[in-house]
Formats: C-alpha cells, structure tokens, sequence
C-alpha cells in the first residue's frame, strides 16, 4: 500500500493547482468526476433525461482503474500538454514511487496511481479522456455516456447495438492495459409505461442511485411507471449503519435539541444528495430515525406520523424530516 508523506500531499496540490486549468479545458463535456464545477448530481440528472430517451443502457465500471494505469501511456498524454519539465520529473517520481508490503519488501511498480494521491484523480481523468471520451466520440458519437472516474453508462437505441458497443468497450479498455469489471458491468433495458418488453435486466446502480422502473405522477394526477434513479440499497444500508452507531434510543440524558446538532450536518448531506431523486426512497431511513430517537422518548404516535407524512410529501426541509433533526419535531 502506498500512502503519500505531508510533504508529497503538499507538492502534489501545487502541481495539481497547476496543471487543472491546462487540462480541466480538454476534457469531454460529459466526464463528471473530480473536476471543478462538475458533481455527481449532475451526472445523474443527464442520465436521468438520457434513460427517458433510450431505451438501453451500457453500464461498466474498470476493475482497480487506479492501480492499473499503464505509466507510458499516462506520461506521453501528460507530455502533450504539460511541459515544465519540473512537473515532468515529479510525477514520474510519483508514478514509480516503490511500495512497502506487509513483509516489508519494497517493490516498484510499472502500473498505477498514487494510492490516496491529491494528483491522481486528474491523472485518472487525462488517461481516462485519451482511453475513453475521445474514442467514443469518434467511434460512437452517437451514443451518449456520461463518465465519473472508472464509472461510466453509455445510452444505445437498441440490444444489438448495446451488445456492439460492450463488446468493443472491453476491447478499447484491454488494448489500454484496463479491464472492465465482469460483475458491475451489464446491459440494462430502460423499461417504463410506454417500454414494456420482458428483460432480465431493468435496474442498474450508479453513482449511489439505482435506476429502475418507479411510479410516478404525472402533471394530469394520473400514475405512471417511469425509469428513474433512487438512492441505492447499498447506500441505504451504509446510513442505517451510521445510525445506528448514533445509538440515538441510548442518549435518553440528552435533548432533542442536542441529538439534532450531533445527526443535522450529517443528515443534510445525505438529504442534499440522495433527496435530489426521488426522494420517497428515503423513506425508510427517516422511518428508522423516528424509531430510534422515539424508543427512548416515548415519542407520540402522532408526532410521529406527522413527520413521515411531511418525509413522504418530498418537500420537507432536513430538520423536519425526524425528530432527530429538531428540537420540535415539527
């Protein structure tokens, strides 16, 4: 494992500092990740309209992309735009830094970035602009995606060419020394109301949101089924797992009012994000604060069911989506 020294942390901030507004620019307008005024959210929305208007969806992901990152290939699209000879030096150094295994041996590598670096992401990013955005432009242009990292959907009209454009991703990615991971990738059908075909596979999971047939409401009041992105399983499971260790039903001493400065900035985060989409799928998480935070309160059953109501309407504000998160619970 490699870990960055402060020293190395601090030089590879200044190089980064220095070479984001070279590269930022030549970066392909639908790659998301660890760049200045892009976000997930934003990646999920545009996938979002995407799956509306196609009806499938290419979704991959790279096994181990930082560690397998072939260091010729990174360095001569590094030379192309950057050449202080200085910043050249230092991130070959960084590159083939040798790591320390548990044995104590010292190996040098060939392959990867910085575990942990400041400077590999935008590495990942320029390496991951060359090996993929750029091909697909120019291969299939057609086919929108929308790139976070090693995380990528690409939308096709149809499973043939779905199956065309997996099967040449896996090629695009081995013939750049990166391998697309068997298990997190898979072509998904974007079934809906009006796309009603049978298919293995209608739900697929990006950037902690799942994708997949959900009712809906349209402007006329009247049901539908849509293809839209709620927070993932596993990212539910992973803040039932931070409630929990709040032990929220164990702090009888406390008031409401504190639980809600120690779970609200952590709450917020979660509200701003996972609530962005579909925000009824959270549901179960405010459910299981109001048990936790009751059990030792003897919160009313009254209370309680005003504060799921505002948590199923979407529109409630953080603070009031559990007694947790205010002193009122209103």
């Amino acid at each position: 494992m490699i870990v960055p020294t402060v020293a190395d942390r601090i030089a590879q901030t200044v190089v980064k500092l220095l070479i984001e507004p070279i590269l930022d620019p030549i970066f392909h307008e639908n790659s998301y990740g660890y760049r200045p005024g892009r976000s997930a959210k934003q990646a999920v929305a545009v996938t979002r309209k995407r799956c509306w208007q196609s009806d499938w969806v290419v979704e991959f992901d790279i096994k181990a992309a930082f560690d397998q990152i072939d260091h010729g290939l990174l360095e001569k699209a590094v030379r192309a735009h950057i050449k202080d000879d200085w910043i050249l030096l230092y991130i070959g150094r960084w590159l083939r830094a040798p790591f320390e295994t548990v044995q104590g041996a010292r190996l040098t590598r060939d392959r990867g970035t910085p575990q942990g670096g400041v400077i590999s992401p935008i590495l990942m990013n320029l390496f991951m602009h060359y090996a993929f955005d750029c091909w697909m432009q120019r291969t299939y242009a057609h086919c929108p995606f929308a790139r976070y990292a090693d995380d990528a959907v690409v939308h096709c009209r149809s499973e043939a060419q779905a199956q065309e454009v997996m099967t040449a991703i896996a090629c695009r990615l081995a013939e750049c020394g990166l391998t697309m991971h068997p298990e997190k990738s898979k072509i998904v059908y974007c079934k809906d109301s009006n796309r009603t075909q049978a298919y293995a596979n209608v739900t697929f999971t990006f950037l902690g949101f799942t994708f997949r047939p959900r009712s809906a409401l349209s402007r006329q009041g009247r049901r539908f089924t849509s293809f839209l992105p709620g927070v993932s399983g596993v990212a539910l499971k992973r803040m039932r797992q931070t409630v929990k260790r709040w032990r929220l039903s164990q702090q009888t001493p406390g008031t409401l009012a504190e639980l809600a400065r120690q779970c609200n900035p952590t709450v917020r985060e979660w509200w701003n994000y996972y609530g962005a989409f579909y925000p009824t799928a959270l549901r179960n998480l405010w459910n299981y604060m109001d048990t936790g935070s009751s059990a030792g309160r003897g919160a009313s059953t009254k209370h309680c069911s005003a504060t799921n109501e505002a948590v199923s309407s979407g529109l409630a504000r953080p603070r009031t989506l559990t007694p947790v998160c205010s002193s009122t619970g209103a």
